[in-house]
């Protein structure tokens, strides 16, 4: 492995990398060695090296000062689902498959089974029986 104790820039000594960077840097490459190539037949491995590779970048951008901001992360993503649901009650209305709808195609339902249940009731009754009488 390559060493990492000095500056990339000037090859002195005296500038370090801090041991933070150095640490996230050394767990990036053992990251990269061992989940760099994998076969993505196999859906395991790669679910492995995904996760592996997302944390090592994570590490290494704890380690800069860059990671990025999970409560806004949050905030954008409830926004985002907030945004959907909203989309898809006016889809639903277009589609005519609001609560409304449902309801009246419920009570047209009713109608009908009433009006077969009264021109044949020995039809009805034995339909009763089978549902327990309801």
């Amino acid at each position: 492995m390559t060493d990492l104790s000095m500056s990339p820039h000037t090859g002195d000594t005296t500038q370090p990398y801090p041991s933070e960077l150095l640490a996230a840097i050394q767990i990036a490459c053992r990251m990269l060695d061992a989940f760099g190539t994998i076969d993505y037949r196999d859906s395991a491995a790669a679910s492995s090296a995904h996760g592996a590779l997302t944390e090592s970048l994570r590490i290494l951008l704890r380690a800069l000062g860059a990671e990025p901001d999970r409560t806004a992360r949050v905030a954008k993503l409830h926004r985002l689902c907030a945004d959907d649901y909203a989309a898809a009650a006016t889809r639903r209305q277009q589609d005519n498959r609001d609560d409304a709808d449902l309801i009246a195609e419920a009570s047209e339902t009713a109608v009908v089974h009433r009006s077969v249940d009264d021109q044949f009731p020995l039809i009805a009754a034995f339909l009763a029986d089978e549902r327990g009488g309801q």
